[in-house]
This record gives C-alpha cells, sequence and structure tokens, in this order.
C-alpha cells in the first residue's frame, strides 16, 4: 500500500519516472546493479536475471532438463 502511494505521490504512478529521476535507463541497468550487487542473480543457463528464489523458478520451469542434471550431479 505504502509503496503505491510512494510511486503515485512522487513519481506519477510511473516506475519508468521513479527509474529516471535514479538514473536508471538505457546504459544504466538498475537490474545489473542489483547482480553486481550480489542482491539477484543471473541465470547459469540464460540471460534472466531475478531474486533468488525467482532463479530457482525460473530454471525449472524454463530449464527442466538443466536441473535436472544438476541434481543428479549433487547426489554423485
Amino acid at each position: 500500500m505504502a509503496e503505491a502511494a510512494l510511486l503515485a505521490a512522487e513519481y506519477g504512478s510511473s516506475v519508468a519516472q521513479l527509474l529516471h529521476r535514479h538514473g536508471y535507463g538505457p546504459g544504466h541497468s538498475v537490474s545489473a546493479r542489483a547482480v553486481s550487487e550480489g542482491v539477484w542473480q543471473k541465470c547459469r543457463s540464460c540471460d534472466y536475471v531475478g531474486a533468488p528464489a525467482s532463479i530457482a523458478n525460473h530454471a525449472k520451469k524454463a530449464h527442466p532438463v538443466a536441473v535436472g542434471e544438476q541434481a543428479r550431479g549433487a547426489e554423485r
């Protein structure tokens, strides 16, 4: 609730405006910063980035063979 109110009051309900006012845009990715600071991760199999739980969900859906192979490798 508070996030939506702040976004509406300060940035006209526009995430794009929030990012722009904080210096993000073409050539300066907020996603890349999150990865570089270690709060997000990059998928081992593709360019997808997100929080650790998001990466796990993504990998199960997008790369089921790779996830299965990783599990078998851990058992060895």
